[in-house]
């Protein structure tokens, strides 16, 4: 009796070990940002590519590339709570200058979704992530 009870703790914390591994997914690697902010009666939109970098202990580094603007990306996920800011640095003229913050939820493999604000824009709006 001993030894099944102790066979099916282990088993459990098997399982407890995996389950907490599943419960952050790894977004590591290149998506495709389209977001939009109303900003009065104009749309502010973002459409970078980015590159993100995941550690075991679910912060993000990276970098993102739009046809306006680029720069770095740091933030962190937790479960299915995705946060993460970039730092835009504009590569044309009409490229905004300041940090875009994305708040989104892990939906599965291929969408990330959630809101966005801008440090240039006043208003916020939504964004998908894709890829």
């Amino acid at each position: 009796m001993m030894r099944q009870l102790v066979a099916a703790a282990a088993m459990g914390l098997g399982l407890l070990a995996t389950s907490a591994n599943a419960a952050t997914p790894n977004i590591s690697g290149d998506w495709q940002i389209q977001g939009e902010i109303q900003s009065g009666g104009a749309i502010v939109s973002a459409t970078p590519t980015c590159t993100f970098v995941q550690t075991a202990a679910g912060n993000l580094s990276g970098s993102c590339v739009g046809p306006n603007a680029s720069g770095p990306l740091t933030g962190h996920i937790s479960g299915t709570r995705v946060a993460w800011t970039w730092r835009n640095v504009p590569t044309t003229s009409i490229g905004i200058n300041g940090e875009t913050g994305f708040n989104g939820t892990y939906v599965d493999a291929h969408l990330i979704r959630g809101t966005m604000t801008s440090t240039a824009v006043r208003g916020s709006g939504t964004f998908t992530q894709t890829r």
